[in-house]
């Protein structure tokens, strides 16, 4: 077992030991195949850049699931202004601005979006407590896994995210229900 005292020295080190076997015990010491070398360092990076695709793709899971949500909120904010036609048939007739029924539809679907937004980071926070209740012992799987840890960056994205589809997810409705004719909405049955 060698030790570098630089990390970054470690491929040399590995070049040097095979040309020293390779010598010694009659091989091509430029033969990788020769003799198996495990190098921590290189097994390392190979690690991070298996972490780094786990990360990114569950990272489109999550981005693909607000997606979805916000595609949710924009049907269901469709469908009550379609329900209130009526409703803001007589508040335009009693003198509300477009901009109030907008902001009435986006504060709506901005209130949906950020209720499923704070359940979905209550439940996550549970899970992340509840394992962190199983005690790491040598053979269990926590050993070689480890334990999840919130991170303040991820929830401040997927907060900002669902602002993001919130907003959007009711502004389109909030328009075409304050584009309603007041006449023809008190019409519609």
């Amino acid at each position: 077992m060698v030790r570098p005292t630089n990390p970054l020295d470690a491929p040399k080190i590995v070049k040097e030991i095979r040309r020293v076997l390779g010598r010694k015990y009659h091989f091509d010491g430029t033969d990788e195949r020769a003799v198996f070398i495990f190098d921590v360092v290189e097994a390392i990076k190979m690690m991070d850049k298996v972490f780094i695709g786990m990360n990114l793709f569950l990272g489109v899971i999550g981005g693909m699931t607000l997606v979805i949500a916000g595609v949710g909120v924009a049907n269901i904010m469709y469908v009550v202004a379609k329900e209130r036609t009526r409703e803001i048939g007589i508040k335009r007739a009693v003198g509300a601005k477009r901009r109030h029924i907008i902001w009435q539809f986006v504060f709506e679907s901005l209130l949906i979006a950020f209720t499923g937004g704070l359940l979905g980071l209550l439940v996550s926070v549970g899970v992340v407590k509840l394992i962190w209740m199983i005690p790491v012992t040598g053979d269990g799987p926590l050993q070689y896994l480890g334990r999840p840890l919130l991170s303040t960056t991820i929830m401040v994205t997927s907060i900002s995210i669902l602002a993001i589809i919130g907003l959007f997810a009711g502004l389109f409705p909030a328009r075409k229900a304050a584009s309603v004719d007041p006449v023809e909405a008190l019409r519609y049955e």
